[in-house]
């Protein structure tokens, strides 16, 4: 993704590379984040969700004619320094992001323990908060304090949509479309974003489904609130992470436009329909857009 999204005060200076290993071929139980945060659990959690995610990307990519060539994965606390942006410029941290032109996801640390959090301390003022404990089975306490390793996985898997989104193809087609000031451009711009948020749920649910990820009801719970959270304006929340439909969908969407879109990825991935087209086709119906031809991948 060619762009840097602001998000907490900036932290000291770090930049860690880590490259995810192969996956085994051997049976093995289902993958997962722990729910605590320490900066090794967090290493550990996206070191995971890269291996579980490609792997499951890969037979799309490779049935299309594309490489699955997994991308660099660098863990960030501070701005880092990229080919795709000048990320100097303010006293602000970045949420994570997709580069193509070293293609690497950068992961930030100081927002992995935001996004879970901040939903919960939200839903408790708007009073859902005791409908989602009841539902997932844990306290209103336990869901204050998030589950910041996954709500991080889900923040990847929407950058690795990205990533999905550029080895497919798919990548040069909304930046032609998005370009300029138009509102049918604008459109494109959140139909590019809104696909990768389908594409997060499609192979969260796929890794369910298949059992290369541990899904329970908490798990399910820090991928909406993750969602949620990351799309901003949390008030008039009602339980079941019901939110009000936006009148026009702006950017990456609010948080009904990102859950919905993360919902039908997460049915498709699921029922194990196709994911890379398929989400290009709902994110294009719900911004009223053209989904991309099935496109030729970059050489």
């Amino acid at each position: 993704m060619r762009r840097i999204a602001t998000a907490l005060a900036s932290a000291v200076l770090a930049s860690v590379a880590i490259t995810a290993p192969a996956p085994s071929a051997a049976a093995a139980p289902p993958a997962a984040c722990s729910g605590t945060r320490t900066p090794s659990s967090f290493r550990a959690c996206v070191a995971t969700a890269a291996t579980v995610y490609t792997a499951l990307w890969a037979p799309q990519l490779v049935g299309r004619g594309a490489s699955a060539t997994a991308p660099r994965i660098s863990i960030f606390t501070d701005v880092p320094v990229n080919p795709c942006f000048d990320a100097t410029l303010g006293d602000v941290a970045v949420a994570s992001f997709w580069c193509d032109l070293n293609s690497t996801v950068y992961v930030s640390a100081p927002a992995s323990p935001y996004w879970t959090r901040e939903y919960a301390r939200a839903a408790r003022q708007q009073g859902v908060l005791a409908s989602d404990a009841r539902r997932v089975h844990r306290t209103q306490k336990r869901l204050l304090k998030g589950h910041p390793n996954q709500g991080a996985a889900t923040e990847f898997a929407h950058e690795l949509g990205h990533w999905v989104q550029y080895a497919s193809g798919q990548d040069d087609y909304y930046f032609v479309k998005g370009q300029g000031t138009s509102r049918m451009a604008d459109r494109y711009r959140s139909s590019f974003e809104l696909s990768a948020d389908c594409m997060a749920g499609w192979v969260q649910g796929r890794a369910a489904v298949t059992g290369t990820w541990r899904d329970t009801p908490f798990i399910r719970w820090a991928g909406l609130a993750t969602l949620a959270e990351l799309g901003g304006d949390l008030s008039d929340m009602k339980p079941n992470f019901v939110f009000p439909k936006e009148t026009e969908i702006i950017a990456h969407g609010g948080p009904n436009a990102r859950l919905t879109m993360y919902r039908r990825g997460f049915a498709l991935g699921s029922t194990g329909a196709e994911g890379i087209d398929g989400c290009a086709a709902v994110a294009a119906h719900f911004t009223g857009t053209v989904a991309p031809p099935r496109s030729e991948p970059p050489r």
